[in-house]
């Protein structure tokens, strides 16, 4: 018996039509793009990991002039962009196995680089430890966001110590660098890191959890992930703006920071220019960042933040054998002490866990099925502030004129 559906499917098409008067509807696991285009980009909730451009087989999907994910050839169908996108259809804490937390941890550090470099933020413990496994041969490359401005980023993947200290310091704008995983990866590179956030560092162990032979990824080649420790990240533009309004001199501003709950602007000599609450910048945070229960990279080797740790060190959690034996591998670059009271990550790690509580429309359920559907998803968010939109026809036009 058929039900009428509580909220109609904005990125309906003709082909839905055809195949509800048909009464021989399309397979209920078959998604086009413009579908989760409908549900996640254009409904103001994509966080900018590039998961869909990384899972795509056909590499139809590429970041377009407004900077989100867009058709540039034929949408095949497949599904992919859906079932490896963590607003859409991969349910992280099941892939995680934990609702928010800490999650599990072989050890736990607090260090600094002996020789940190340039630019290089909480005592450059990432940039030096890649530089190190670079050197010895551990890696022969590693993916990162290097700053544009002080509000902009761009993946790339680094394959020499120049690049990886070009990278030094932490960007808070996501530029899907889950994409370069689909990109070309130069000969004689098969051992990668990978330094992202928590969500990006999910969608890249589904991806290595779940393969599939037409799709020709770099995702088998990372041997090490490093999560960074993410509350949120903001959209460029509008941060500039808010900043601009709340008087900010943005002359000043080379690059941003975010510590103790504020967001610090800092000048070209390291100095304080301007202080924010977070928590009063909200509107150019990225509205997805909301629903996610990961604070501290529950699915990295390596979780790595300046939460639990004094000025100028970071805490190192290491979660993985992987992650342990990298942190040895390096352990020379470093003033490193053990760290037996994470009671501040854990704070921070709740408080997110609360905040994707309110913010998701469906049940937060580390037992629920791995992948979720787009007609559930239709039902969870129907109706309400983050529901699905049309996506506009830019977003999807290979699909109009080709599927």
């Amino acid at each position: 018996m058929s039900t009428v559906p509580v909220f109609v499917d904005p990125a309906a098409d003709v082909r839905d039509a055809v195949a509800s008067r048909s009464e021989v509807p399309e397979l209920p696991d078959k998604i086009w793009f413009h579908k989760t285009a409908s549900a996640v980009i254009d409904a103001d909730r994509c966080v900018g990991c590039g998961g869909c451009i990384a899972a795509c087989p056909s590499r139809s999907l590429s970041v377009g002039t407004d900077g989100h994910p867009t058709l540039v050839r034929m949408c095949t169908g497949c599904s992919a962009c859906w079932d490896y996108c963590p607003l859409a259809g991969l349910r992280v804490e099941r892939l995680n196995g934990a609702v928010g937390g800490l999650g599990e941890a072989l050890e736990a550090w607090s260090a600094r680089a002996l020789a940190p470099p340039q630019d290089a933020q909480d005592g450059g413990v990432v940039t030096s430890l890649l530089a190190v496994l670079l050197e010895a041969g551990h890696i022969d490359g590693a993916i990162l966001t290097r700053r544009t401005g002080p509000f902009h980023g761009e993946p790339f993947l680094a394959t020499t110590t120049e690049e990886i200290l070009e990278a030094a310091g932490s960007v808070y704008h996501q530029g899907h660098p889950l994409a370069v995983l689909n990109r070309e990866i130069p000969p004689g590179v098969g051992r990668i890191a990978f330094v992202g956030t928590p969500c990006q560092i999910s969608v890249l162990r589904a991806l290595q959890r779940f393969p599939w032979r037409y799709r020709n990824t770099a995702a088998h080649a990372v041997v090490l992930a490093v999560g960074l420790f993410c509350t949120r990240s903001f959209e460029p533009a509008e941060l500039l703006r808010a900043l601009a309004a709340k008087g900010a001199d943005l002359s000043r501003v080379v690059k941003l920071d975010v510590r103790g709950g504020d967001l610090v602007a800092r000048d070209a000599k390291g100095d304080e220019s301007y202080r924010v609450p977070v928590a009063t910048v909200r509107g150019p945070s990225l509205h997805g960042c909301d629903e996610c229960a990961d604070f501290a990279g529950l699915a990295a080797d390596l979780a790595v933040g300046n939460v639990g740790s004094d000025p100028g060190r970071s805490t190192v959690l290491v979660r993985t054998e992987a992650g342990a034996g990298a942190w040895a591998a390096a352990a020379g670059a470093f003033d490193a002490a053990r760290l037996d009271d994470l009671a501040p990550v854990a704070r921070i790690a709740a408080r997110n866990r609360r905040l994707a509580e309110r913010s998701l429309q469906r049940a937060l359920d580390p037992d629920g099925t791995l992948w979720i559907g787009y007609e559930e998803h239709l039902e969870a968010y129907g109706g309400t502030d983050r529901a699905p939109v049309k996506a506009p026809p830019h977003r999807s036009h290979h699909y109009e004129v080709s599927c």
